[in-house]
């Protein structure tokens, strides 16, 4: 008869049990995933790469419940930023209507050899630090193996919306008769 040690648990498992709410795991809040209410006015989002494991490649996901977000040209309500492809810093716009609530749901993911991203399995979670309102440190593990919540470390910060002054109306109305 094989006996095996007893193990706890994967993150994978906690989550399922708490319905994707965050876990204790050696004294740690761990997360599945994040929302961050987004104001309308905020503008944009500052995102740092610090560091990541080479492989798998780690990545970062966000999501707008409301509204789009815009990098580099690309307007979308979701991407995926790749540690090794995303310059360290990158600024993304938020766009969205003025009377809507939106939240901006971030989660880590990995991708493996064959380019498939992979998210949420595993020991895949992370914790979380907020030395302000408007600023966040997420400590990634990714699904491989035991958990290591330095397999990527970003900060993100909402960044408030810079008014333009002088600018006058941006529609101009060339249909007045006179």
């Amino acid at each position: 008869m094989l006996h095996s040690a007893h193990r706890s648990p994967r993150f994978e498992q906690k989550f399922q049990t708490s319905n994707g709410r965050p876990i204790e795991v050696n004294g740690q809040t761990v997360h599945l995933a994040f929302g961050i209410p987004i104001e309308w006015s905020s503008a944009r989002v500052a995102l740092r790469f610090v560091s990541s494991a080479k492989r798998p490649v780690q990545g970062v996901c966000l999501d707008m419940s409301e509204g789009d977000l815009l990098v580099n040209g690309l307007q979308a309500s979701g991407i995926t930023l790749w540690a090794d492809t995303t310059p360290p810093l990158v600024h993304l716009e938020l766009l969205k209507a003025p009377t809507t609530a939106a939240t901006l749901l971030v989660w880590n993911c990995w991708r493996d050899a064959r380019g498939v991203r992979h998210s949420w399995t595993g020991n895949a979670g992370f914790t979380l630090a907020s030395p302000s309102p408007t600023s966040y440190r997420f400590s990634c593990s990714d699904g491989l193996g035991a958990a290591d919540f330095s397999n990527l470390v970003l900060d993100l910060e909402i960044e408030p919306k810079v008014p333009v002054f002088g600018l006058g109306p941006l529609i101009r109305d060339d249909h007045t008769q006179g």
